[in-house]
């Protein structure tokens, strides 16, 4: 009997078609859906999941590529959801641990720290009369820059180079994520695709080089291939067993010789490491997730 692996998504673009392409090519049966149309069952007889017809979800892999926002209660649901499968001898990748380690910037940032990875000198403040004050002392021997503590792909960060700055900054919510700015130029930092089958680690590494201070893909940063050096993938794969992850995207910028890293993603794009790679990431990821 075919195996079949459950791809939670909202939408199916470039790497829902990548992935099942390569399932198929492994003889895999591919579903998905989207988490949200999902619903946790518990009886005394068992726990399972559900879709939206009720009926009941068997499958051997759930792969995640999305996780709606929401609620904190919406949220926690989600997360339930994938700790059920994984209660049930379903493997998940990522798993709601992994996820929830990695979503939040600051639980991120305090993990690398406690465990000697160089990361940049981090702020995590309530009450905007509080950021102000922070900002006015730090401003204008120290730029910093802000992003929002659950947010993605460079959206909404800013940086704040001038007191007067803080007025027009758009916040979401009443935290405050800030790190000292560390400048490169021209603008560029460097991402690491790792993948980790029974202690056996892949890297695939590119630099990216914005338009300005983001380098995100997909703010239209251009990718270049980048020969990973020893430094690099050892604190690649030290990253990788801090957070007990087998599959991630690692951003790192780089000052004075030295590798900072900025975060960790636990759904990973990969086009843009795609387009200076010879190899087909996502069969080599298929293959050591799955097989």
């Amino acid at each position: 009997m075919r195996k079949k692996v459950l791809i939670l998504t909202d939408k199916e673009g470039w790497h829902f078609t990548q992935i099942k392409s390569s399932l198929s090519n492994l003889n895999y049966q591919s579903l998905s859906c989207n988490l949200n149309e999902l619903s946790l069952i518990i009886n005394n007889k068992k726990s399972y999941i559900v879709d939206l017809n009720g009926e009941e979800i068997n499958v051997d892999y759930v792969l995640v590529r999305y996780i709606p926002g929401g609620t904190l209660e919406e949220i926690i649901s989600y997360l339930n959801i994938l700790k059920t499968f994984e209660l049930n001898n379903t493997k998940v990748i990522n798993t709601a641990e992994n996820i929830e380690k990695t979503v939040d910037k600051s639980l991120t940032s305090l993990l690398l720290q406690k465990n000697n990875i160089l990361t940049p000198n981090t702020y995590i403040l309530h009450d905007i009369t509080l950021v102000k004050k922070f900002i006015k002392d730090k401003l204008p021997s120290n730029k910093i820059i802000y992003k929002p503590m659950f947010g993605s792909q460079g959206d909404n960060i800013q940086i704040i180079e001038n007191y007067s700055e803080i007025d027009n900054m758009n916040i979401i919510g009443n935290i405050f994520y800030i790190q000292d700015f560390i400048e490169t130029n021209p603008p560029h930092d460097y991402r690491v695709l790792a993948i980790r089958d029974n202690n056996q680690y892949l890297m695939f590494a590119m630099t990216r080089h914005g338009r300005n201070y983001l380098n995100n893909y997909s703010k239209g940063a251009e990718c270049e291939y980048y020969e990973i050096d020893d430094d690099l993938k050892a604190i690649s794969e030290k990253i990788v067993n801090i957070f007990n992850i087998d599959f991630c995207g690692i951003d790192f910028i780089k000052q004075d010789g030295k590798y900072f890293a900025l975060e960790v993603n636990s759904i990973p794009a990969w086009r843009g490491i795609q387009s200076v790679h010879d190899d087909n990431i996502t069969d080599s990821f298929v293959k050591c997730m799955f097989e």
